[in-house]
């Protein structure tokens, strides 16, 4: 189930003998694709540990928020639409929020990709901006499977993952780390 149980199979099965090339070369595919979630993995914990032992220093300014959003939507655009997901973002006046724009769409990113991969084919994910008197409050919204009301405060633990989807794909990493990250920033 692990990236790295993913390679160490496709190795093994590029071992045997008489492969035919088109067989071979979807092999080498997957352990490609394997490659990159174990790096991915790596990456977010390298991220994590640093967050947790406050090496991480966070340098916000007023920055428009439209930009940083935007960042998020082009990273996660083509899984969403080879799924035949729209994101649709509703109008919103382009706000200075005091943010780190890397840093601010890395948690939108999660966000989103956690959006796509929870809804079906030809579902949507909402985005909308909400300027309140203290704070500017950032909604993404999908028409996925849900979080059940009980589980809403566990999800954004270190490496939860609810009963209904451990059999999908994912680390229980991206929403921990995505809280790690707006506690830094004073989110």
């Amino acid at each position: 189930k692990t990236p790295l149980a993913g390679l160490m199979m496709y190795r093994e099965m590029l071992e045997e003998e008489g492969l035919d090339d088109r067989t071979r070369k979807k092999f080498l595919q997957k352990m490609k694709q394997q490659s990159e979630k174990l790096d991915w993995i790596l990456q977010s914990l390298f991220k994590m540990v640093n967050l947790e032992q406050g090496a991480v220093v966070f340098e916000a300014e007023p920055l428009p928020v439209r930009e940083t959003i935007q960042d998020a939507v082009s990273a996660v655009w083509d899984k969403a639409d080879r799924k035949g997901i729209r994101i649709l973002t509703e109008s919103f006046p382009n706000r200075l929020l005091f943010h780190n724009r890397k840093w601010t769409a890395e948690v939108l990113v999660n966000l989103l990709e956690n959006a796509v991969k929870y809804t079906k084919s030809g579902g949507e994910i909402h985005i909308c901006v909400n300027p309140l008197e203290i704070y500017t409050q950032i909604a993404i919204q999908d028409t996925g499977m849900g979080i059940p009301k009980e589980e809403q405060t566990e999800i954004f633990k270190r490496f939860y993952r609810s009963p209904r989807v451990e059999n999908l794909e994912g680390s229980g990493i991206g929403l921990y780390l995505s809280r790690l990250i707006l506690e830094q920033e004073k989110g």
